[in-house]
């Protein structure tokens, strides 16, 4: 809210202080057109006189009538039928300083007009525009309810393919660039779509039955009470603590300990299950072959929750059955892209985290929580 405010002040203050200078332009014209008049005499004389006196008025005017106009200006909605692609990303590609995205999972991502928006990010971030993109929690409660409202669309589905293009994206910048390139995943009911470039957006909310990119949009400037409006939802979404950076989603660090001692502190991709969570334990794959599953412990960097509870302590277990190991490296292909079995790439080995409520004194899984074994499921 406080980012929101003094965003709206400095449009404020630039505004005031352009129509300032202006009104102080027309002033000292005038004023010289005066005092040349009075160092003449005859045609030239009254010439000067009339001219100056003339641009007073169009300066006290200008700073009356200029307001009025601005507060039009503002406040003008135009209403296109649905969302123009193609239009949208010409906007982006133009951008002097900011662009920022707000949907559950944005279409911009997906089929042939994907490359055309990502070349235009590019752009607006070669310039010095600073670009933010919020989407929805692929896991998130409101997620599941957006496509009960618009089905056949596995919003999910929608959701973890952006979130995998955008990372591909990011990891694609030199750094600089990335700093400029933020991208977050809010954990709320979405309540409005908005694609802002500079100072206008086009702005829906979420219509029963059919995609926000399909339903009619509003483009309006952000100075609007509407536009203030959805821009302060932006900011609360943006800052909420639930909110999470596109690394956060990404990558789990972790702390792999043995007997309390730290064996290796990393970084494993992860996937959400129904029940529970699988990391990838190919960064540890060393000291698995070592020690196997059952004795080593697992420390997270923050916690994640299961069935109720939430901890940042786990053991680990292999992922039991043909079918649910197929299932788990879906997810992890769908969540990072198609993995290697040959070669440099993504060779995965899939491990669950078993809670530490349900790992009994000797180190074991109890029953119902899945078996705690040297072996793994590898892909």
């Amino acid at each position: 809210m406080g980012t929101r405010i003094a965003g709206f002040l400095r449009r404020r203050l630039r505004w005031r202080g352009r129509r300032l200078a202006g009104f102080l332009g027309l002033l000292a014209l005038s004023a010289a057109l005066l005092t040349w008049g009075r160092g003449v005499t005859g045609y030239n004389q009254e010439l000067l006189l009339n001219i100056g006196a003339s641009i007073v008025i169009v300066a006290f005017s200008y700073a009356i009538v200029d307001p009025l106009f601005e507060e039009l200006r503002r406040s003008r909605v135009e209403e296109h039928p649905r969302f123009d692609d193609e239009e949208f990303s010409a906007h982006v590609a133009g951008a002097a300083s900011l662009v920022s995205i707000m949907d559950t999972g944005s279409h911009l991502l997906e089929g042939s007009g994907r490359d055309r928006f990502l070349r235009a990010l590019r752009t607006a971030l070669g310039n010095g525009v600073l670009v933010r993109v919020l989407l929805l929690d692929p896991d998130s409660a409101a997620a599941s309810q957006r496509a009960e409202e618009i089905r056949p669309v596995n919003v999910r589905e929608v959701i973890v393919d952006n979130l995998r293009r955008l990372n591909e994206f990011a990891e694609s910048l030199d750094a600089e660039t990335r700093g400029r390139f933020q991208v977050r995943i809010y954990d709320a009911s979405p309540t409005a779509h908005m694609f802002r470039w500079d100072d206008k957006a086009l702005i829906s909310f979420f219509p029963i039955g059919v995609r926000a990119s399909a339903a009619p949009h509003l483009e309006v400037f952000m100075g609007s009470p509407l536009g203030e409006f959805v821009e302060s939802r932006f900011d609360e979404l943006w800052r909420h603590p639930s909110t999470r950076r596109l690394a956060e989603y990404v990558c789990l660090p972790m702390a792999l300990r043995y007997d309390g001692v730290v064996l290796r502190s990393c970084e494993v991709h992860y996937v959400a299950l129904v029940d529970g969570w699988c990391i990838d334990g190919s960064p540890i794959v060393d000291q698995l072959t070592d020690h196997g599953t059952g004795p080593l412990e697992v420390q997270l960097s923050r916690p994640l929750a299961v069935d109720g509870w939430a901890g940042s302590r786990f053991r680990l277990a292999r992922v039991d059955g043909d079918a649910q190991r197929a299932r788990v490296f879906a997810l992890f292909d769908a969540k990072y892209g198609p993995r290697r079995l040959a070669g440099p790439g993504r060779a995965r080995l899939a491990l669950r985290l078993i809670p530490w409520r349900d790992v009994g004194g000797d180190g074991t899984a109890l029953a119902g929580s899945g078996e705690v074994s040297p072996g793994a499921s590898v892909a």
